[in-house]
This record gives structure tokens, sequence and C-alpha cells, in this order.
């Protein structure tokens, strides 16, 4: 596996963490750890009226009981609430079973608010013979990077490798081209150059900006593109269709996080041609030259 398909599935994985909420991220919990310790991880599901007993996961070989919370907004009151409550009954049914107990919850930056750490403290104290933890999203990405590619195949599909991005050509350029929908043109004057600190302007993950930057390496051949294609008015048509998908994501309600909005502008922006590892190079070969234009996403002197 090499540099890019390793950006290409972290990429994947922090989408994937920002998507899921509730019982979708129990899932997808449970898709990493059960992939990251095959035969070891234990998911365990409600069953009838005992419910899960407070256990959203066993690690036996590292003796670790896992609870899991995501709500679409943590709430400090309602977290020390399932906090309690989880760890009292964890008790309860299983503390012959574990020594680490941990918290795992879906806040991407990993802080959680003062009363939250309080109260994960205070069990430490009143638990001295039980390791109490919390993993959030830099806790997860720690256990998805030991995963091999056909684990990551069999969860995220294929990816571009750095030998396809090196032979991207027209061909493929023009396919993914043509299945973006058009309207009417802007004025091209009005596609700016990026600006310094553009990516940090826009809160984009370290993941998503790296991912940028491979597609960054044939914006030659993009702008070749458009300078040769039979139709002049075509990179302008295209950048209208890209900045109006981007406004539409940007001004969704609830916000979007930025990294979310690149995987839809992605998504739109392939289609179902996004199949084959060619494709995928394409799509982001072309994001990131429409970025580098800011068509989408802001410039850091606007962000100011």
């Amino acid at each position: 596996m090499d540099r890019y398909q390793k950006l290409y599935y972290e990429k994947d994985f922090t989408i994937a963490f920002l998507k899921t909420r509730g019982d979708a991220f129990q899932q997808f919990f449970e898709t990493l750890m059960g992939k990251v310790y095959p035969g070891d991880f234990i998911a365990c599901r409600p069953w009838g009226n005992i419910g899960d007993r407070k256990n959203d996961g066993y690690l036996p070989s590292l003796r670790i009981l896992f609870q899991v919370y995501a709500p679409n907004e943590m709430s400090a009151n309602e977290a020390i609430t399932k906090i309690n409550e989880d760890f009292e009954g964890a008790k309860k049914h299983w503390e012959e079973y574990f020594d680490e107990w941990v918290f795992v919850h879906n806040t991407h930056d990993g802080r959680l608010s003062p009363q939250i750490i309080e109260k994960l403290e205070k069990l430490k104290l009143e638990n001295p013979d039980i390791k109490i933890g919390h993993w959030g999203y830099e806790e997860l990405l720690i256990e998805f990077r030991k995963l091999d590619i056909v684990a990551l195949e069999s969860w995220f599909g294929m990816s571009f490798d750095m030998q396809t991005s090196a032979n991207l050509g027209y061909e493929e350029l023009q396919a993914v081209l043509q299945h973006i929908q058009v309207t009417t043109s802007t004025d091209p004057n009005d596609i700016r150059e990026v600006s310094r600190g553009k990516i940090e302007a826009n809160l984009l993950s370290t993941a998503v900006a790296d991912f940028l930057k491979i597609g960054m390496q044939k914006y030659r051949l993009v702008e070749g593109f458009f300078r040769t294609w039979r139709d002049p008015n075509y990179e302008g048509l295209l950048a209208t269709a890209f900045k109006n998908r981007y406004l539409d994501l940007k001004g969704h309600v609830p916000a979007l996080h930025p990294d979310l909005i690149f995987a839809k502008l992605e998504e739109w922006a392939g289609g179902s041609m996004t199949a084959t590892p060619s494709k995928k190079v394409a799509v982001l070969t072309i994001l990131a030259y429409f970025f580098d234009k800011c068509v989408v996403f802001e410039d850091a002197e606007s962000r100011q």
C-alpha cells in the first residue's frame, strides 16, 4: 500500500466518522474494531428486555469494555447521565471481565466539556483498580491505521495508487467533466487564484488537505484540457456548476463540516463514474483544480 492509498482511505475514514451518529456510529465503531481485531473484538447488541447490559463492545485480549455515545449534539448533562448509568451498569454485569472502561464519543476535535472531563476524573479516583479512558477521532484513527489493504478495500472499496495518478490522461478527465450538469456561464475573470492558508481558513482536516494536494499535482493537465477543449466557455460553465453546488452545501441546515462538504462535492462530481481508480483520481484532480481557483471553498482573505 503506497502513500496515495493511505491518504485516500484516511480521507474516507474521516468522512465516515463525521457522517455517522447514534446507532450508525456504533456500527461504524463495531466495523472498525472487528476489522482491526478479527476473532477477538466482540460486538454486543441489545437482546430482548435485557438490552446490552451496558456493553457496546468487548476486547477480551486486552480486557477492555467499550461504551459508545454519539448523539447529534453532545449535551454535558446528558453525557454525564449516560456515563454514570453505563459505567455502573458495566460494573454490575461485567466487572470480573474488564480492567479498562472506555467511553467512545463522536467529537471530531477530541475535546470534551469540562463537566465531562471532571466526571471521568472522578470515576478514576473512585475506581482505582479500573483504567478509565475516552476515545474520539484521534484514538479511532490510530486503530484505523493498523488495517492492511485487504481490510481497507473490503470496507471502502478500491482506491487509486501513485501509478494510477501518474497515468491520468485527458480521456479520464473528459469522462468526468461530461458527467457534470452545467448551468449558465459566469465571467471566468471572477475565478481567483488560491491564496495562502486556504486549507486552514476553511477548517479542512489534514486528511482532506493531503488528499487535495495529490490532485494539485495534475493541475497543469486540467488547465491544458480546458485550454485545448473545443468549447472555450466550458471551464466557466463547469465553474458555475461547482460554485452553485458548493453554495448549496455551505448553506445546508444544520451546517456541514467542511470535510463533509468536500466529500459531497466529490460524490456529486463523479457520480457512478468513481467506481474505477482512474475515474476517482480524475474527480479528485478536477476538484483540486477548482479548489485552487477558489471556485469551491473560500480563500483565506475572504474568511478574515
